[in-house]
């Protein structure tokens, strides 16, 4: 399996923990290149205010998908599951970072019938055929999100990788 003694790493998938590692990065480059510290603040307080800007968009934009049960292929989607208050129902993976077995997707379309989910959520670099084999038996629609910049064609940088996630969750929940 995938056990991480530090906790769950994938902090990337809530666009809160963003800024602190922007901030971190900041003081730690001008501390290794102190000549070129105001330019690294410069560009920081520029992303900043975009940042923020985005966040708030991203706010009103995610206010569907609140509490929306979920079944997730993977673990990783923890900070996004926050940030979004998703609940997830179940993860397609019994043991993190161990494929899918028959059995337990069995247990998981057993359970679908008294706590269903409303998507099934999936990385970009996860194999899908779990993940279809579950949408085709229950109905729920799935979706494949990038997880990381360049995870799809879409999510070319950290706004785009945001948007992405957020506009594909929404298309599975809106009309």
């Amino acid at each position: 399996g995938d056990v991480h003694a530090a906790g769950n790493p994938h902090i990337q998938t809530n666009p809160k923990n963003i800024l602190p590692v922007a901030k971190a990065l900041t003081v730690r480059m001008t501390a290794l290149d102190p000549e070129n510290g105001q330019l690294y603040q410069n560009n920081l307080d520029d992303f900043e205010q975009r940042w923020k800007q985005a966040l708030d968009g991203w706010k009103k934009l995610t206010q569907p998908l609140k509490n929306l049960p979920i079944v997730v292929y993977h673990a990783s989607w923890i900070y996004l599951e926050d940030y979004l208050k998703l609940e997830r129902v179940d993860s397609l993976e019994d043991k993190p970072g161990v494929p899918p077995t028959s059995g337990h997707l069995a247990e998981i379309l057993n359970k679908m019938k008294t706590h269903p989910a409303k998507v099934i959520i999936y990385a970009a670099y996860q194999d899908g055929r779990p993940a279809q084999w579950l949408s085709e038996q229950t109905g729920i629609p799935l979706v494949k999100l990038p997880f990381t910049i360049g995870g799809t064609d879409e999510a070319k940088d950290l706004f785009s990788l945001y948007d992405d996630t957020f506009n594909r969750l929404l298309k599975t929940v809106t009309p």
